[in-house]
């Protein structure tokens, strides 16, 4: 099977990408709020209530989101904020904060406890009905419909991209597959980069005993290479963080050094991802047309 959402494009072939004032490198941090059902265990356990997992990823909005939420301010971040819709009703309090700072919001299903991967074999309606849900919850709650997408576990089904179209989505996260924003074969639709490598919890929880100095300097790795390649064409770092994992005491530490060293770095552009999905369409016929000349 041809994959069917987008179209081969080496990146060494593209028209240079500029950012705004100079730029090279587009910084922005992804800041997953997620909302796990206590009926629904963690994969692999049986059990039910699960205590340990959901006690884990719960101290997430109980305590982890605000010590995010204080290291950003005083860092001077507006995450993109990567929000199940449960959140909107399990966790007002956080809703209210976010809105109080004007982050960027980006729809990511219900609840992490569903994948929408596991809608595939269901009748399309099945999933129909699940979006419009999830946007009734975030409508009620958020400033403004949320353009962008997340899939929880960055999953979707051959119909997602077109559904999400449909409801004003005009961006989607999941596919980690290039430095810079592309258009997909979904009229309006664009990939904006996101990252599974340096993901926190990619990074914490598939490799046991992984330190906070470990992630800061994977991390400042990864930030020095795309500054390096965004000499010849812009890039996009994307920091994908969660609040039960980067909020722990132990760990917030090393990603505010992180944060610290990247935002003071003058070729970089801190934004969220709905900027740069905003500069990429206002810079793409320009793209384009250099694209068609040379």
């Amino acid at each position: 099977m041809r994959n069917e959402l987008y179209s081969y494009s080496p990146i060494t072939s593209r028209p240079p990408l500029a950012f705004p004032n100079g730029a090279r490198l587009a910084f922005y941090v992804g800041l997953n709020i997620e909302h796990f059902r206590i009926d629904m265990p963690f994969p692999g356990v049986g059990s039910i209530p699960d205590p340990l997992s959901y006690g884990w990823r719960d101290y997430g909005n109980r305590v982890g989101v605000w010590r995010l939420m204080e290291l950003f301010d005083e860092v001077g971040i507006r995450p993109s904020a990567i929000i199940n819709s449960d959140v909107c009703t399990e966790y007002p309090q956080i809703i209210e904060a976010g809105v109080q700072r004007d982050w960027a919001w980006v729809a990511h299903g219900q609840t992490n406890s569903v994948f929408q991967a596991a809608m595939a074999d269901e009748e399309p309606e099945v999933e129909a009905r699940f979006l419009k849900e999830m946007f009734a919850a975030l409508d009620d709650s958020l400033p403004a419909r949320p353009r962008g997408w997340l899939g929880p576990g960055l999953s979707e089904t051959f119909a997602t991209a077109g559904m999400l179209a449909d409801h004003g989505v005009d961006y989607l996260l999941d596919w980690c597959c290039d430095d810079q924003p592309f258009p997909l074969n979904v009229p309006g639709m664009l990939s904006v980069p996101y990252s599974l490598d340096v993901n926190d919890f990619v990074l914490f929880v598939s490799t046991p005993g992984l330190s906070g100095p470990d992630y800061e300097r994977i991390v400042l790795d990864q930030f020095e290479q795309l500054l390096e390649d965004s000499a010849t064409t812009g890039r996009v770092l994307a920091l994908p963080v969660h609040t039960f994992i980067a909020g722990q005491p132990f760990r917030a530490k090393y990603l505010k050094r992180v944060l610290r060293e990247i935002t003071s770095t003058p070729e970089v552009w801190v934004c969220t991802s709905d900027d740069i999905a905003d500069h990429y369409r206002a810079v793409r016929d320009d793209l384009a047309g250099a694209a068609e000349s040379g």
